[in-house]
C-alpha cells in the first residue's frame, strides 16, 4: 500500500516487519487513504525457503494468514520471483 505520510526514519533504529509486528499496525493503518479501496490485504510477503505467502490486513483482531496456493514452491538464490497484483480487485 502506498504510505507517503509514513516517516520511515522513525523505524530505522529497530528491525521491523510490515507483517508480524502488530504494535506498528496502528501507525500503518493511520496512513490509509481512499486509494486503498476496501481491500483486506495491506501487506504480503513470500518465504523463499518454503514458498509460503503470508498476508495481513493490519487488524489487531486478525492474525496473519499462511496461504497455500496453486504452484507453491520454494525458490533458490538467484531465481526470479514475480507477483501478479490485481489492482482493480484490491
Amino acid at each position: 500500500r502506498p504510505m507517503p505520510g509514513l516517516n520511515a526514519c522513525a523505524y530505522q533504529e529497530e528491525e521491523f516487519s510490515f507483517i508480524g509486528d502488530d504494535f506498528l499496525y496502528p501507525d500503518f493503518r493511520a496512513q490509509r487513504t481512499d486509494d486503498w479501496g476496501d481491500s483486506d490485504v495491506h501487506a504480503c510477503e513470500f518465504n523463499c525457503g518454503d514458498g509460503v505467502m503470508i498476508l495481513t490486513d493490519w487488524d489487531d483482531d486478525d492474525e496473519e494468514i499462511d496461504d497455500e496456493w496453486e504452484g507453491m514452491e520454494p525458490c533458490l538464490s538467484g531465481e526470479t520471483v514475480g507477483m501478479l497484483l490485481d489492482l482493480d480487485g484490491g
